[in-house]
């Protein structure tokens, strides 16, 4: 797996830079209106003019095996072309404008260039699509990799580098709810040649590393091959969970009858994800690369948890294994 020196030494020679109360108000707007009604299917036709002036801007990539994908690209004025890069995957509103925005701040501080992928509802209609991966046909034959969503990821990558002509070998890999769902999968299932680090954060349900259910709410039935404990766990992931992201009648909290089974909601879900990860590594005798976060006084809420997973990175290569660890409070 590919380093992470050279993103932390330019994330800590960042200069600072002032917050942007325009793009704060833009957030709060976006709060104010329904996603099902401000999101259309086939995706947000334009940018924002305030994040535009921010540093944003979006194209498309179609040259993989799926569906064209609409790609939200920060780059702010702090961020020369050796930036780090991390991806922000939205979650079940696909509401890439919001979580873009959620990180101009902190991308502007940090000098660090912010990628957020568009699963639109038209080419992605459900989770089947975008986080559960696309992997398997109607019929329940499994699709060529290449037109898995998961395969996009470092397609993509490589179109924004040469797009912006930077020189990043590798990215971050964010995903918060849906997109936290998406990031877990992704690494278990071994992809990300070109990611130095993957973050989960607030994930609604998980794929168990153990027993007999089915994808994507286990690996009972993934053909041989696919799940590799030793490739899957050897993967540089941190588990993040908000503290206050314990409502057991969230709206969008998964309910089918596998994920409630993994707890009354996300926090309890994903410390008995973690600890059932640490087990399997155990019984398959394999190494356990895998770190846990508790963010405390944060729900689910995508802004709230993206100051400590900068904080996190900061702080270089995490302890693996063992509980899960209260992260000190950030004021906000």
């Amino acid at each position: 797996m590919i380093r992470l020196s050279a993103l932390l030494a330019a994330m800590a020679a960042a200069p600072l830079a002032a917050a942007q109360p325009e793009v704060d108000a833009l957030i709060r707007d976006f709060a104010q209106q329904p996603v099902a009604q401000r999101v259309p299917v086939a995706g947000i036709a334009r940018v924002p003019a305030v994040l535009a002036a921010a540093g944003v801007s979006r194209f498309e990539v179609a040259d993989w095996g799926g569906p064209p994908i609409p790609v939200w690209v920060l780059r702010p004025a702090t961020a020369a072309p050796d930036a780090p890069v991390m991806f922000v995957m939205h979650g079940v509103g696909r509401d890439a404008d919001r979580y873009v925005a959620e990180w101009v701040n902190m991308a502007t501080r940090e000098g660090l260039i912010v990628v957020v992928p568009e699963f639109t509802k038209g080419g992605f209609p459900t989770n089947d699509n975008y986080s559960y991966g696309a992997m398997f046909a109607i019929d329940g034959s499994l699709r060529p990799r290449s037109a898995w969503s998961y395969s996009a990821i470092d397609v993509i990558f490589d179109r924004v580098v040469a797009r912006e002509k930077l020189t990043a070998k590798d990215y971050v890999l964010f995903g918060h709810s849906a997109g936290a769902q998406f990031v877990h999968r992704f690494v278990m299932l071994g992809f990300g040649q070109k990611m130095s680090r993957a973050i989960s954060a607030n994930s609604g349900s998980y794929t168990w590393p153990s027993g007999r259910n089915r994808w994507p709410f286990g690996v009972g039935n993934l053909p041989p091959g696919l799940w590799q404990p030793e490739r899957a766990f050897a993967s540089p992931m941190l588990i993040m969970q908000g503290t206050a992201d314990n409502d057991p009648n969230y709206p969008s909290l998964p309910r089918q009858p596998e994920a409630m089974a993994q707890g009354p909601h996300r926090l309890a879900r994903g410390k008995a994800f973690y600890a059932a990860a640490q087990d399997a590594a155990k019984q398959a005798g394999v190494r356990f690369g895998w770190s846990c976060a508790l963010v405390p006084d944060v729900g689910h809420d995508n802004g709230g948890m993206a100051p400590y997973a900068i904080r996190l990175l900061r702080a270089g290569p995490l302890p693996t294994g063992g509980e899960c660890v209260m992260e000190a409070k950030i004021p906000r």
